[in-house]
Formats: C-alpha cells, sequence, structure tokens
C-alpha cells in the first residue's frame, strides 16, 4: 500500500482549515443579520401598529369627510350658484378698489433699478380711483349688486345687464383712469425721472370688470336653465299650484252627481 505523499496531506489539511475558517466567518455574519432582521421586524411591528392606532383612523376619518362634502356639492354646488359666487366677488372687489390707490409717481426711479430692495425710489402724487372717474365705478359696483340679487331671485334676464356694467368698468379703466394715471403731471418738470405707475387698485378694478362681463352672460344663461326645470317639474302633492282647485270641484261634482 502506498501512504499519502506529504503534499497531499498537507493540501488536505489546508483545505480542511479553510473549510473551517468559511464556517466560522459565516456564523459570524449570521449572527449580526439574524439581530438586524430582529430589529427590522420588531420596528416593523411598532411602525405598523402606530399606524394603525394613530394616522389610519384620521386618514379614513378625512376621507369619509371628503365624500360628503363631494356628495353634498353634487347636490348642493350648481354652476348658477358657482356663478354667482363670482360675480358677487368681483362686484365687491370692484368696490373695494375705488378705496385704495390706483397710481403713483416714482421719483428717480431709473437710478433705483435693481436695488428696489433695499432702497424704494420716492413716491408721491398717490391717487385713488375716485380721482379720475368720481363714484362712476363705485356706483357700477352697487348697481352691479343689485342686479346680481334680483337674478338669483328669479329675473335672470337682469343678469345681462352683468355685461354692459362689466364693459362700462373697462372702458373707464382704459379710457380714463389709465390715461390720467400714467401722467406724470408737474413732477416731469420739477423732478428728474419722475415716472409714474398704475398700482393694485387700478388692475383690481380693471379685472373685477372683466370678471362682471364675463360671468353675466354664463350666469344669465344658467339661471334660465334653472328657471326652466324648475317650471317644468313643479313641486308635487297638495302644495303644487292648482292641486286644490283640481281637486276639490271633481269632488263636489261627484257628490252632485251622487245626490241626482
Amino acid at each position: 500500500m502506498r501512504l499519502p505523499s506529504r503534499p497531499e496531506a498537507f493540501a488536505r489539511t489546508l483545505l480542511s482549515a479553510l473549510v473551517d475558517l468559511v464556517a466560522i466567518v459565516r456564523e459570524l455574519l449570521a449572527r449580526p443579520a439574524r439581530l438586524w432582521l430582529g430589529a427590522a421586524e420588531m420596528a416593523g411591528e411598532i411602525v405598523l401598529s402606530v399606524w394603525e392606532a394613530a394616522v389610519l383612523p384620521p386618514l379614513e376619518l378625512g376621507l369619509r369627510g371628503l365624500r360628503a362634502a363631494l356628495r353634498f356639492g353634487e347636490r348642493q354646488i350648481t354652476p348658477a350658484r358657482g356663478l354667482t359666487v363670482v360675480a358677487l366677488a368681483a362686484t365687491i372687489t370692484l368696490g373695494a378698489s375705488q378705496f385704495t390707490d390706483y397710481r403713483v409717481v416714482e421719483i428717480g426711479a431709473p437710478s433705483y433699478s435693481g436695488v428696489e430692495s433695499v432702497a424704494a425710489a420716492p413716491e408721491l402724487g398717490r391717487k385713488s380711483p375716485q380721482s379720475a372717474h368720481g363714484v362712476t365705478v363705485l356706483a357700477i359696483a352697487i348697481a352691479a349688486l343689485f342686479v346680481t340679487a334680483f337674478a338669483v331671485g328669479g329675473r335672470w334676464r337682469l343678469a345681462r345687464l352683468l355685461i354692459v356694467l362689466g364693459v362700462a368698468v373697462i372702458l373707464i379703466s382704459l379710457l380714463v383712469d389709465a390715461r390720467q394715471g400714467l401722467r406724470e403731471g408737474l413732477a416731469a418738470t420739477t423732478y428728474e425721472g419722475a415716472q409714474a405707475t398704475l398700482l393694485g387698485g387700478f388692475w383690481a378694478q380693471l379685472w373685477s370688470g372683466v370678471t362682471l362681463a364675463i360671468s353675466g352672460p354664463l350666469l344669465a344663461v344658467h339661471l334660465r336653465g334653472e328657471h326652466a326645470a324648475r317650471r317644468a317639474h313643479p313641486t308635487r302633492g297638495l302644495g303644487r299650484p292648482g292641486a286644490s282647485a283640481n281637486t276639490f270641484p271633481a269632488s263636489a261634482g261627484g257628490a252632485e252627481g251622487a245626490a241626482t
């Protein structure tokens, strides 16, 4: 029998040592991995518990509230009501714009370009829109308020007047206010670099007029549709107009026939 040579025995020993070393390393790596997996599982259970106890109920409550609000909106919020709110908002904004400044003259404005956030140009000549057109637009705003109220109250044809009122505001803003507001006046000769600028009051007035001119015909169309729908489908029952007139004469006629 031939005995194994020394190199073969050394190779087997080295291989066995490597196998043992790999097993030891695997065990050393497996333990932290198991610890990390256990910690992650525990953290996941904690997060899930917090989600189910603290986050999920308010979320479900909010979703139910949104669904209820959506159902309410589908029943109550109609195009006519939405346009009514838009028209009223434009009317209120138009009236409020008459009590704000709509123009100003900046002195040396070109010299302050690029540093407006640090130092603004000196200003003078601030004026309200009423200085240009008097109380005309304020009267239009009041008229638009009453027109909208009467149109919603049943006289839907009046909503068409919002077109006229809105166009009047637009023309006054562009032909009167803008021309006067962009004039520097004496400031142009007294101060160097004087520049007139239109402020937010002017733009609020202009866009309020545009909104009234656009919402007026749309509001008339939808109010007419609702009015026609109410006439086509009146309330049923004894409360319906003419119900008693149709019922009691027939009963009376029947009584007369029975008596005969």
